[in-house]
């Protein structure tokens, strides 16, 4: 046969049969994101903060034209933190052929859909999970300011700002692994930026805090000009009232744990001085956080938190991924998400890094007293 003759023949045969597959103009995917955390049971408060803070991004960024004049739908589930609820969960929304799913920061919300959820190659996002959970797939992410960059920012403001170069480090060997690995990222990134460790000490089961700090004041050689503790409000308070009662009169630094109404409510003034890292600051004046804050109280009568706050970005994130990849495939949405660079959202400039976790600065707090108050004042916002 003519070769020429055969190559158009080919040809024609390979048109006709492009005519009978389904075209992406007729049949795109649904514009719908699944949302997975628990509205009831223990941990309902924290499932509806996610839930509310997601409804206000879909509803301001549905207002603002969607993609291409198109809404996006989201679908949410409550699985009660329950494994069994989870997994059924997730099966029915990878059914629904959602683009992503947004999961509470909550355990089994977390942990419990992630090898799912890659097989099916649907985008998984954790909203706010302290715990890493892994390159576990290419369509793994997790949005939370990492622990690493809180702690190396807080030390660069104490040496650059406020000249602190010698530093104690009060490790509580009472407390979870996330207290300790904070302790060890302070000790890092203190020797990093060229500051002084001038004593530690750590306690024990059976150890009190009279005997833990008698020990750190007679090892310091030198004067102390801040004492590092990644333990709980709670712990923190009693240290720096221990603290002060054997006469080291230095702040705290500490991690976003201490970041609560109850330090500084048992605290009073004593926690006056305190330095910490946040991944979200509702004080921020800035016009997007303003609006956000405004929007969530009208919407909750409650001034929202990091995990709404985490949570709108993390729809935001998605929704830009969408629009960036011209295709609501989870496949270029995936792509898209993970070359994010430098998206605005109310906890800062968000990018992603090759292992789908988000890369962003931290607020820096510092407790001080106005008006007869201690209150969290912002000295520095991570651009």
């Amino acid at each position: 046969m003519n070769p020429q003759k055969s190559k158009k023949t080919f040809l024609i045969i390979l048109f006709l049969f492009s005519l009978t597959l389904p075209s992406y103009a007729e049949n795109p995917r649904a514009l719908k994101i699944g949302i997975i955390g628990p509205e009831t049971g223990e941990d309902a408060e924290i499932g509806l903060t996610i839930l509310a803070g997601i409804e206000l991004a879909v509803k301001e960024f549905n207002n603002a034209g969607g993609i291409d004049g198109k809404k996006i739908e989201i679908v949410h589930i409550d699985n009660k933190s329950d494994s069994r609820l989870t997994q059924v969960a997730v099966q029915q929304l990878i059914k629904e052929q959602v683009i992503a799913i947004i999961a509470a920061p909550t355990g089994w919300s977390t942990f419990g859909p992630v090898w799912l959820a890659n097989a099916a190659k649907v985008i998984f996002m954790s909203a706010g999970s302290k715990r890493h959970i892994g390159r576990s797939g290419p369509y793994i992410f997790r949005n939370s300011l990492s622990d690493d960059i809180g702690t190396e920012e807080a030390i660069k403001y104490a040496l650059e700002k406020l000249k602190y170069k010698n530093y104690a480090i009060i490790t509580s060997m009472r407390d979870d692994e996330t207290s300790l690995q904070i302790g060890g990222l302070y000790r890092g990134a203190i020797m990093k930026y060229d500051g002084k460790i001038v004593g530690e000490t750590h306690i024990f089961m059976g150890v009190t805090h009279e005997e833990a700090i008698a020990q750190l004041k007679k090892d310091a050689k030198e004067k102390i000009d801040a004492v590092i503790f990644a333990g709980d409000d709670a712990a923190a308070i009693e240290i720096l009232k221990e603290l002060r009662t054997q006469g080291i009169n230095a702040p705290l630094i500490g991690g976003d744990i201490l970041y609560t109404e109850n330090f500084l409510k048992h605290g009073g003034e004593i926690v006056a001085g305190t330095l910490l890292y946040a991944g979200f600051f509702p004080g921020d004046k800035s016009p997007l956080v303003s609006r956000f804050v405004s929007q969530y109280k009208k919407k909750t009568g409650k001034e929202p938190g990091l995990y709404p706050a985490v949570a709108y970005d993390s729809f935001m994130l998605v929704a830009e991924a969408i629009k960036q990849a011209k295709t609501p495939e989870p496949s270029g949405v995936m792509e898209a998400l993970a070359g994010m660079k430098d998206m605005e959202g109310v906890t800062g400039k968000i990018s992603m890094d090759k292992n789908g976790e988000a890369i962003k600065k931290p607020y820096i707090l510092r407790a001080v007293k106005k008006g007869g108050a201690v209150k969290f004042e912002l000295v520095e916002r991570g651009q």
